[in-house]
């Protein structure tokens, strides 16, 4: 009976919810190329089920609990709340949840995205774990593990000792934090397992051009309030992350201008300026020899994003329909 009623929830699953799927198709586009090697284990999971009502649902077995799902859903509402405006002109009021746009509610869209998401990263633990990259450690195990780290940090702190990143962790950002760890663990891991061909490396190569520029040069002059002036030749990739006047003199104004075309009052580093663009050069790609190392980090991104995206939509996922029809946000 059991299987049944899993497999009748599976079915109506997938036939209500197929469309969330498709978020992952333009992640599986990223690469073409073949993946050797990997594939699924079957794994002891435990005797929780999600019948047991341990779990609100499960991923190829492994269980979400409502708490972990209500993370994902939360982190959507403002996202939701943004598409339905741009798309229907929908008012954040008290029935903006359940009223319907096109056959679909806000909150109906909201727990399809979450429930997207969720899965994604469910399938990422997963994968890290039969590769030995990690011991698999349900959401009751990782918030074991967060009391743990916000003490140590704490303990840091109060000490005068130095640690990177947040100094308290919330489930979110904990769950955050360990996904992309976990993400760039896997993108390691397969840089080792396979060898690019060099077909494939080219194929990379034309495809991540755009990340392998060896920059764009302007020249500009900039005319103070008191008559100086000062010549500037920056390359596009020489901007220090935290000069923001630059990124956005040139991703905002020089993008959409030619040479002789200016500026007239603008806060150039708390002055008012006039600025006229001179010349743009851009200096080409990097070759294909020196791009090689990053061409392999890409190579094992793509095919990491691939390999998520397949595993995926093959996902064998089952819930229980009357808990998770029962949620709502407000």
């Amino acid at each position: 009976m059991k299987e049944n009623r899993n497999l009748m929830m599976k079915k109506q699953y997938i036939k209500r919810s197929r469309r969330i799927f498709g978020i992952f198709a333009l992640t599986a586009l990223l690469s073409s190329l073949v993946l050797g090697g990997c594939g699924k284990e079957e794994q002891s999971k435990g005797s929780d089920s999600v019948d047991s009502g341990a779990y609100l649902l499960t991923v190829d077995g492994y269980g979400v609990t409502e708490e972990e799902y209500m993370l994902f859903l939360r982190d959507q509402k403002a996202a939701t709340v943004n598409y339905f405006w741009v798309n229907y002109k929908a008012e954040s009021d008290d029935k903006f949840w359940t009223s319907e746009f096109d056959g679909v509610t806000p909150l109906e869209y909201a727990k399809e995205k979450a429930l997207a998401a969720v899965v994604q990263a469910k399938e990422e633990f997963i994968l890290a774990s039969e590769r030995g990259i990690l011991e698999y450690k349900d959401y009751g195990g990782m918030m074991e593990e967060m009391e743990a780290e916000n003490a140590q940090r704490a303990s840091k702190k109060d000490s005068g000792d130095a640690f990177y990143g947040l100094s308290e962790f919330t489930p979110f950002t904990y769950y955050q934090y360990l996904n992309g760890n976990i993400r760039s663990e896997l993108e390691h891991s397969q840089e080792e397992l396979v060898e690019p061909t060099k077909k494939q490396l080219e194929e990379v190569y034309e495809a991540n051009k755009e990340n392998l520029t060896l920059g764009t040069v302007y020249k500009y002059t900039v005319i103070y309030e008191d008559g100086r002036t000062e010549e500037v030749t920056q390359n596009t990739r020489d901007i220090a992350k935290e000069d923001t006047t630059t990124e956005d003199l040139i991703y905002n104004y020089f993008d959409y201008m030619k040479p002789g075309d200016s500026i007239q009052g603008y806060l150039y580093r708390e002055d008012k300026v006039n600025i006229v663009l001179k010349s743009v050069e851009s200096l080409g790609y990097m070759p294909f020899e020196e791009a090689e190392d990053s061409l392999r980090v890409f190579f094992a991104r793509s095919e990491v994003s691939r390999l998520i995206a397949e595993r995926v939509e093959a996902a064998e996922i089952v819930f229980d329909q009357d808990r998770y029809d029962a949620i709502t946000m407000s």
